[in-house]
């Protein structure tokens, strides 16, 4: 199986630009990654902080807190994590689904190709022998047509007789 000498096919070409679209997936993915890995630490430096700037509450069962403005930040932005986490999730799922459905594909073109191959082969098999039961046709009509037989030569002679009296 040289896929080199064979001209590319739609599908080989097709699952180039495949390969292609999920490498830069895989790189837009990889920076989203780590931007929010920047941002999950940026995060837990401020949750750091306001856990250090924090008045110690009264008593140990007691929930205190801070300013309302800050608390629903933190929240948003706690928010924000998450959905972008549950979407890089979503987006790095996918890539699996589609890794392997062109590992699936490629498995299925291997195959086609050496289907393909066993076809051609085939072909040129049967092509060879048409040709050779063509030549033994001719061979023999060839044959038949040089030496008059039995049924036909009294026809002949008879001709042959008939045109050299005529000249």
């Amino acid at each position: 199986m040289n896929m080199t000498t064979a001209p590319e096919s739609p599908e080989a070409a097709h699952l180039a630009k495949l390969r292609s679209q999920i490498s830069t997936d895989m790189e837009a993915m990889q920076q989203q990654e780590a931007s929010m890995r920047e941002y999950e630490q940026r995060l837990r430096l401020l949750v750091e902080h306001a856990h250090n700037n924090r008045p110690a509450p009264q008593t140990p069962n007691q929930y205190f807190v801070t300013q309302g403005s800050d608390n629903k930040n933190f929240d948003a932005e706690w928010e924000k994590y998450n959905r972008a986490h549950a979407l890089l999730e979503a987006a790095r799922r996918g890539l699996c689904d589609d890794r392997l459905a062109l590992k699936d594909r490629e498995e299925q073109l291997q195959a086609r190709e050496v289907e393909v191959t066993r076809r051609e082969a085939w072909v040129k098999v049967r092509e060879q022998e048409l040709d050779a039961l063509a030549r033994a046709r001719e061979k023999a009509e060839a044959e038949t047509k040089a030496r008059p037989t039995f049924t036909t030569a009294p026809f002949l002679a008879a001709r042959n007789l008939f045109t050299r009296q005529q000249n």
